[in-house]
């Protein structure tokens, strides 16, 4: 498989364009009219000497704030193009952004995130340099759907595109995402990390289970971040032990989730998690607070949702997540 992986990359490398038929692909560069979020439509391009701009928009806010919109320039770059994405991605991650690799689309590329919520994608396929800006509401569902469309239209696959996030009161959803199934589509692959977790929490008896990374970890931007942290110290997904604890009558709003990675060390396994929460970037603070007695780190995204808690525990990494800091205390006084 992985030879075949290197020879497409290969035949690719050889035919792809430069140069005059660059330019042709560039400005041909269209997404079907199935290949843009439900409802969207193209609202205009322009076409310059070596790039062509594309905007897309979606249906009017019901809240009166207009339209989500993605804009898309795909730029032909004989020269250079590896580089121009690396630097942007430099770029991203120096003044702040939220940057996650985006490995699924051709030649790969980066989605970045802003303090205003602005999302950001730019991927390379040979030559050509796909960049794409979403605003106005517009979701990374939809900017993911658009850079699908245009890689499929440069000869690509479409690569992965993010699950939609489900609304939430803010009261106490869990940053990391939960797997589907029943009870919670977990099983038990880590009992070492269930016996750390709480049974019962106000008198309230939780439903505790585990599995492996390559169960949880999904192809949202958090992630993404998660699964490229792991590779960076040489992790794969599966090296990922993750247990939960959840009630199931969603009597309290709270959920307590412990997490180990093989191999490394609490420290690198909270670094790690911080990313998958997106809790990594600018406009999150952070202070130690005391919970039955122990230690928490506790962080806060300042959006009067809900708050994460961590301490470690061996090379485990605890956390709570609830908006209710009576109910944190709870948890934690719960723990064995």
């Amino acid at each position: 498989m992985v030879a075949g992986i290197a020879l497409g990359l290969t035949v690719w490398r050889a035919t792809a364009p430069s140069g005059a038929s660059c330019l042709t692909d560039v400005w041909s560069a269209q997404p079907a009219a199935s290949e843009i979020p439900s409802g969207w439509v193209m609202a205009g391009t322009t076409f310059d000497t070596n790039r062509r701009t594309t905007q897309y928009v979606g249906p009017a806010s019901s809240a009166g704030s207009g339209s989500p919109n993605v804009l898309a320039t795909v730029t032909c770059f004989p020269d250079g193009a590896a580089d121009a994405v690396a630097r942007a991605e430099a770029a991203a991650r120096s003044i702040g952004q939220l940057v996650s690799t985006k490995s699924d689309l051709s030649d790969g590329g980066f989605e970045a995130t802003d303090t205003s919520g602005a999302i950001f994608l730019e991927f390379r396929r040979g030559a050509i340099v796909v960049d794409l800006a979403a605003a106005n509401g517009a979701t990374p569902t939809d900017i993911e759907t658009v850079a699908s469309g245009f890689d499929k239209a440069l000869g690509g696959d479409g690569g992965a595109i993010a699950t939609p996030a489900p609304s939430s009161s803010g009261a106490a959803a869990s940053s990391a995402p939960a797997a589907s199934g029943s009870p919670t589509g977990l099983t038990h692959d880590a009992p070492e990390l269930e016996k750390l977790l709480p049974t019962q929490i106000a008198g309230v008896t939780l439903t505790v289970d585990s599995a492996l990374g390559g169960t949880v970890l999904t192809s949202d931007a958090g992630g993404r971040a998660a699964i490229a942290a792991l590779k960076a110290k040489g992790k794969v997904p599966n090296d990922l032990r993750y247990a939960e604890a959840l009630d199931q009558t969603q009597t309290l709003q709270v959920s307590v989730v412990a997490l180990s990675v093989n191999g490394l060390s609490a420290a690198d396994t909270k670094a790690m998690l911080l990313d998958w929460f997106q809790l990594s970037g600018p406009g999150v603070t952070h202070a130690e607070v005391t919970l039955a007695g122990k230690t928490w780190t506790k962080y806060d995204l300042g959006d009067e949702g809900a708050i994460n808690y961590f301490r470690t525990s061996g090379t485990a990494v605890i956390v709570i997540t609830t908006a209710d800091p009576a109910l944190a205390a709870e948890a934690a006084a719960a723990m064995p």
